[in-house]
């Protein structure tokens, strides 16, 4: 491929090739539009779709569409090799952060599980919700808009304000059954 291949021209010939989406770096821009040093600055509503989206063709677009505000038309010009980079780099940053995400879940018990805490489990409906309980919106659509940081951050605290409690009550637990193994002699 010719390093001036439009994507557009690209795309319609990769569909008959084995390409897979690799992990690239990071190009300066696509088009005419810069490209953002990293995704710390999107919103959660943002992260969401770029972690949602199915349709590989479709998805290069919806990825400028999302992220640089590009139109389709202006997708389909620029340069396939900075498009594809983008989105390959694009995809090693959404799974960055949910890696993120991932680990500051609390992780659940053996008594947890068998009580079928798995059955919580509500997915990025639920991450929404939460954080809409949380912070008092009267939405879930309302979240959309707030930086995956902050929601990061919260989920971080609380997930550690849940295992001091936890922690806490098993000092408790402890501290009365010496008590109560000291009174019975």
């Amino acid at each position: 491929m010719d390093i001036d291949t439009t994507f557009d021209y690209w795309l319609r010939v990769a569909i008959h090739t084995d390409f897979q989406m690799g992990k690239y770096s990071r190009p300066y821009s696509v088009g005419k539009v810069k490209t953002p040093e990293t995704l710390d600055g999107i919103t959660i509503g943002q992260l969401i779709e770029l972690s949602t989206l199915k349709d590989a063709n479709d998805s290069f677009y919806r990825v400028c569409e999302i992220l640089l505000k590009m139109e389709r038309k202006d997708v389909a010009r620029a340069r396939a090799v900075d498009v594809v980079m983008f989105c390959g780099w694009v995809t090693g940053e959404v799974e960055r952060i949910n890696k993120i995400f991932d680990n500051a879940s609390a992780k659940p018990t053996d008594t947890e599980k068998r009580a079928g805490i798995e059955r919580l489990r509500f997915g990025l409906f639920g991450m929404l919700d939460w954080y809409a309980l949380r912070m008092g919106y009267q939405d879930q659509e309302d979240v959309k808009d707030v930086p995956w940081m902050r929601v990061y951050k919260c989920m971080d605290m609380d997930v550690k304000r849940i295992q001091y409690q936890k922690r806490l009550q098993e000092v408790i637990n402890d501290e009365y059954r010496r008590k109560s193994k000291s009174g019975m002699r």
